[in-house]
């Protein structure tokens, strides 16, 4: 009987917690790095639609990013949507934390299990509803829940971050 009790308590537990994934799926992973001259934050969420600036003024679109250089990535039909997520890496002046906007970026994902390296083409964009404060550098990119580490270069300065996207 009181294993019956414990089994309840689980599939109650088991129950409350089969409304987090949502959540712990829109939860984006968050890191830091710093090179002699830049303060790197990367950031990486669900997959976010890009637009060109003009459709977002004429459409009055309020929800995903602002195309400010560079361009969207076009993803294969045949990888799971669910896989693709939305890399981005704000850059920051060390001498005095203004964002930078005019960088020279490159980023290369590493899948850390079968070793394949995805070099990404970063495009300049900025949140719709953050604005211009919010410049990034970075692309929608297929990851499936893995390890990788992530390489970037601003202006000749490299950091890599190591992160793991965890399973849905």
């Amino acid at each position: 009987m009181i294993r019956l009790r414990h089994v309840a308590s689980l599939f109650g537990v088991m129950g409350a917690l089969a409304s987090l994934p949502a959540f712990a799926a829109g939860t984006p992973i968050k890191a830091d790095a710093q090179t002699a001259d830049y303060r790197l934050d990367l950031q990486i969420g669900p997959m976010e639609m890009m637009y060109p600036a003009a459709d977002v003024a004429a459409k009055h679109l309020t929800e995903g990013e602002v195309m400010a250089g560079g361009m969207m990535s076009m993803i294969g039909a045949s990888v799971n949507k669910a896989d693709i997520r939305h890399l981005e890496i704000h850059v920051y002046a060390l001498d005095g934390g203004k964002v930078v906007t005019d960088a020279a970026v490159t980023i290369a994902v590493t899948d850390t299990g079968t070793q394949k390296v995805e070099d990404v083409s970063p495009a300049k964009m900025y949140g719709i509803k953050e604005g211009v404060p919010d410049t990034h550098f970075g692309n929608n990119v297929d990851m499936p829940p893995g390890n990788y580490t992530i390489a970037v270069t601003v202006d000749g300065e490299k950091a890599a971050f190591n992160v793991v996207v965890p399973a849905a």
